[in-house]
């Protein structure tokens, strides 16, 4: 084994990278043992590997154990590189059911190569550094109270792929307090899961396998599900790519069991250079060799839940898969988010996997996205308030409560249905310059639900419309269904200061127009004239 010097990081960032265990110093370890064969890598569960110092081996105390919901584990390659048990990645596989740490911290990732084993012996260099947390054991469970990962110093990091699982039976179901990933100007690149599913289908016949039979595949699984109790902080100049998915055949996925939840809020941040992350819904990029074909991974849904999205960055997908398939993004927002940046399916002849969304907030809570929107799913409201911006159309929309509304020149989506729930108009500069953020539907807008659609001005003061004698366009359709001719008797007016709204239908285009609120003193006259007219009408009787 041998130890490579490597530039330190700051004192500043160590502190942060190991916040979760300030104070209990004792309970930190670094790892210090890497492969002494091909394929004989140190077991992270055996305390000998580890040491209580970053600057030498120091050994634990004995009958110390490692798997400890008050362990610290650090990867700090800038105190010991490993050698590898084989040259694509350093493997770290948890040969245990139930794992319980206080925080994982990889640190100092800066190194390119390192030592190697393989069939022909011991190699000096050309081993990537690249590491891989793998779960190892049937119905495995991980609870981890922090996840840090800063990534690399310099244009290359060869990541980190954290939750793989060594086969179908052994994914985990992950819980994680709190996931930093990212710091300053360092490039990251981190993986939850593999990037291939763990089952493909065959291309070629062999044996009793027919074509499109599945197969299962070694070391390609992902977690069963992750869930992420807290914030998950994404910065800089840093690509997420996720592959959560249960692949049993008798697993649920769907809004209700998600394959991924975030209770806290996804924050991403740009750094210092300007730099904003990426977060791949989901990546399932790689084929993978089976036989001599090379199948694909199959079509599945992917639901995943969060409680906002904030900050700047680009929400992607990438998921090649044989047929389409749906990755939802649901937004459980329990605070006002704002998010901008790039939104996207990244819908291409091999990326086939449909992007969706659903508001599902508490409390009129807001989820605004001020990116171009770019994807061709469904647009789902249930409660909360959806915001958003597109130039092209995104799928059918459904309102069954909450409210939803466009931004910076509006939202198009290709048809909507109106089961109940609210349209907003959020901007009052738009409402004043004459261009509301209007809503466009392409196809047909149908109205399924009972009541009136309440139109919420968001406390807009219409005086100058007014005074201007301006006739507003909010809502435009190709066709309408369900409603009535006067269009003031299926909408009202909602959060609108100092005015009164009169609804009318132009064509298929829903437009408003204002009147001023009588001032105390007319409504007093007006009061007066008609009293007085009552009592002459009695003095005539």
């Amino acid at each position: 084994m041998k130890i490579y010097p490597i530039k330190k990081l700051s004192a500043a960032l160590l502190s942060a990278a190991l916040a979760a265990s300030a104070g209990a110093a004792e309970n930190t370890y670094y790892i210090w043992a890497g492969a002494t064969a091909h394929y004989g890598e140190p077991n992270p569960l055996n305390s000998e590997n580890w040491s209580t110092s970053n600057t030498e081996y120091v050994a634990p105390p004995e009958g110390t154990e490692m798997n400890s919901p008050d362990a610290n584990w650090v990867f700090d390659y800038g105190a010991y590189l490993p050698t590898s048990g084989r040259q694509d990645n350093i493997y770290y596989r948890i040969e245990t059911s139930t794992l319980r740490l206080n925080s994982i911290s990889i640190i100092n990732h800066d190194a390119t190569t390192t030592g190697y084993w393989d069939t022909n012996g011991y190699h000096e260099t050309g081993g990537n550094t690249g590491i891989k947390i793998v779960s190892n054991k049937s119905d495995s469970n991980w609870n981890i109270g922090t996840f840090t990962y800063t990534g690399a110093a310099g244009s290359d990091d060869r990541g980190v792929n954290f939750g793989a699982a060594n086969w179908d039976s052994s994914q985990a179901i992950i819980t994680v307090g709190e996931m930093n990933i990212g710091y300053g100007e360092n490039k990251t690149s981190f993986s939850i899961g593999p990037d291939a599913a763990g089952t493909a289908y065959a291309t070629v016949e062999s044996g009793n396998v027919k074509v499109g039979d599945p197969v299962s595949l070694s070391d390609s699984s992902g977690p069963k599900s992750l869930t992420i109790t807290g914030d998950f902080n994404i910065h800089g100049n840093t690509t997420v790519n996720m592959n959560v998915y249960d692949n049993d055949a008798s697993a649920v996925h769907s809004e209700a069991s998600p394959d991924m939840v975030v209770g806290g809020v996804v924050r991403m941040t740009q750094n210092e250079s300007g730099t904003s992350p990426t977060w791949n819904l989901l990546y399932r990029a790689s084929t993978v060799s089976w036989a001599t074909g090379n199948p694909k991974v199959p079509a599945t849904n992917t639901y995943i839940k969060i409680g906002g999205l904030e900050g700047t960055g680009t929400v992607t997908n990438n998921s090649r898969t044989l047929e389409a398939s749906t990755v939802k993004l649901i937004f459980a927002n329990e605070t006002d988010c704002e998010f901008t940046g790039g939104f996207t399916g990244n819908r291409s002849d091999t990326i086939k996997t449909v992007m969706s969304v659903k508001m599902a907030g508490r409390d009129g809570a807001k989820q605004i996205i001020h990116a171009d929107a770019k994807f061709t799913g469904t647009v789902e409201v249930e409660s909360g308030t959806l915001i958003m911006n597109s130039t092209t159309a995104l799928g059918k929309l459904t309102m069954t409560g909450g409210a939803f509304g466009g931004i910076e020149g509006g939202i198009i989506v290709s048809s909507a249905e109106w089961r109940g729930g609210d349209f907003i108009f959020y901007s009052a500069d738009a409402m004043n310059g004459g261009w509301p953020d209007m809503v466009k539907i392409e196809g047909t807008f149908a109205k399924a639900g009972e009541g009136k659609i309440g139109i919420d001005f968001a406390g807009f003061d219409p005086s100058v419309c007014i005074e201007d004698g301006m006739v507003l366009e909010l809502i435009t359709a190709q066709a309408l269904e369900g409603f009535s001719d006067d269009a003031d008797e299926d909408f009202l007016a909602k959060n609108l200061a100092n005015g009164f709204a009169d609804f009318e239908w132009a064509g298929n285009t829903l437009t408003v127009s204002f009147s001023a609120v009588p001032e105390p003193a007319a409504i007093a006259a007006i009061i007066g004239a008609a009293a007085l007219a009552i009592a002459a009408i009695r003095r005539k009787k």
